[in-house]
């Protein structure tokens, strides 16, 4: 049983949603800084995580939930942004835009969260096949993203690109469609097992009407709408749409699977939570009318959230394994070429690959996916001529740092990462082996920006570097 198994077993729900309170033992220091930032947000430089250290706990947590002082102005500059894309109407020009935002968003948790959703609520433009619908069912979660899981369910079940997604848009009470019917109770509130057949033809009956008129806006008609009485979870009524939201809110099932998902998200993907561990969020989520706001919180501020329960428990998807590295190392990166890497990596922005999104996990890890992330890291780390624009020689430079060994310890701290003696002298091995090709470095200081390139690139090969 791994350490972090083995705790989850032993630690009680009060202990673990308690709010971490530092001890002389378990320090509010760097690694839980860069953890916070890794996990809450993509990542960030080491200079913000220096200030993240000397702020309490709670104060930096909630300065991430409520965003940046220049996030208005970045607002302004997205919807200039985003009125081009639209009329473009070419997907990548979308994507490239969630790329930007994802990259230079002053407030980097709601970007997160809204991933989180769009993952949740898996939508593709491959059906929807309209930029327009698209985009606008991205800034409806984004709204919703840290409000209540309510209203954003009450949302998708009317947005025009869910309608076409799961075939809502020909739903009628002469030929009910239960694709969304059946996917509202399993993959968006639910989960499998927690009802019938029968609840899904039902629900399915209570859905009809609805479709995208002409203007791109869902349309209710009442011509097309069942008015009969419908049975759903035991409860009968002449049912609509807004019911059947309503009556997936009241099920006990719905707040444990939403908890439980914003704990594989938060948390940790690789341990099996239990329902008594859980039983304090689901209580809270549900008494606070399923506030996604403090659901976050109670866990960024969380004893559980800091220990090695959730501490590198998670695979980097592709777009966290770019991001992070961008804002990690202070560089930039053309948006278009991010969005296109990650696709290329098996994580395209827009177009998940079904209804239940992507796998996740240990799914992104495979031998040749692993290959382009260190040829990735490759290309990110060459320096300010390549198309990433990642320099680690700038970040050296403005450090002081010239030796192998000094190198390859700040890019390993840089990275938060805890590796074996062994891995890191095979870093420091191979930045001398550099030195020594160039005749040493008293006989060629030039070398040093190539010892940080290769420093950071190979400190980015390391497995460790794949966990966030």
């Amino acid at each position: 049983m791994s350490e972090a198994a083995d705790l989850l077993e032993r630690i009680s729900p009060e202990t673990a949603w308690a709010p971490f309170q530092p001890t002389r033992r378990n320090r509010w220091d760097q690694e839980k800084v860069a953890h916070l930032y890794r996990r809450a947000t993509f990542g960030a430089t080491w200079d913000v995580v220096q200030k993240g250290v000397d702020t309490p706990t709670e104060e930096l947590v909630d300065s991430l939930i409520e965003g940046g002082r220049d996030w208005d102005r970045f607002e302004i500059d997205i919807a200039r942004l985003r009125k081009g894309v639209l009329e473009s109407r070419d997907p990548r020009e979308l994507q490239a835009l969630w790329m930007y935002r994802l990259l230079a968003s002053p407030h980097p948790l709601l970007e997160r969260m809204t991933l989180f959703w769009h993952d949740h609520f898996a939508t593709s433009n491959a059906k929807v096949n309209d930029v327009i619908l698209m985009s606008e069912q991205n800034e409806s979660l984004r709204h919703n993203a840290l409000g209540y899981f309510g209203d954003m369910l009450q949302a998708m079940t009317r947005d025009p690109a869910m309608l076409i997604w799961l075939d809502s848009n020909t739903n009628r009470k002469e030929a009910p469609n239960e694709n969304y019917a059946r996917e509202i109770f399993e993959l968006f509130s639910l989960g499998e097992g927690h009802y019938t057949e029968d609840d899904i033809k039902e629900a399915a009956r209570a859905l009809t009407g609805w479709s995208v008129g002409d203007d791109r806006r869902a349309l209710f008609s009442p011509d097309s709408f069942d008015e009969g009485t419908k049975t759903i979870f035991g409860h009968t009524g002449e049912w609509t749409a807004g019911d059947v939201v309503r009556l997936c809110l009241a099920n006990d099932w719905c707040a444990k699977f939403i908890v439980k998902k914003v704990f594989q998200e938060l948390v940790s993907e690789g341990v099996e939570p239990s329902d008594e561990l859980l039983a304090p969020l689901v209580e809270g989520f549900r008494l606070r009318n399923y506030d996604i706001k403090w659901l976050v919180r109670t866990v960024l501020t969380s004893w559980i959230f800091y220990s090695p329960i959730a501490i590198r428990q998670r695979v980097k998807s592709p777009i966290e394994f770019v991001v992070q590295t961008v804002r990690s190392l202070g560089g930039q990166v053309s948006p278009r070429d991010a969005s296109d890497i990650c696709q290329r990596m098996g994580q395209s922005l827009f177009f998940p690959p079904s209804v239940k999104g992507w796998d996740g996990g240990r799914e992104w890890i495979n031998s040749n996916t692993l290959l382009f992330r260190q040829n990735v890291a490759y290309e990110m780390t060459r320096g300010a001529g390549n198309a990433m624009r990642c320099d680690p020689a700038r970040i050296a430079n403005a450090q002081g740092l010239t030796e192998p060994e000094a190198l390859a310890d700040y890019f390993l701290q840089l990275f938060h990462q805890q590796v074996s003696d062994t891995s890191r002298m095979q870093i420091v091995d191979r930045l001398n082996q550099l030195v020594t090709e160039s005749g040493g470095m008293d006989r060629s200081r030039a070398i040093i920006p190539q010892l940080a390139r290769e420093a950071a690139h190979l400190a980015m090969t390391m497995p460790e570097y794949q966990l966030g």
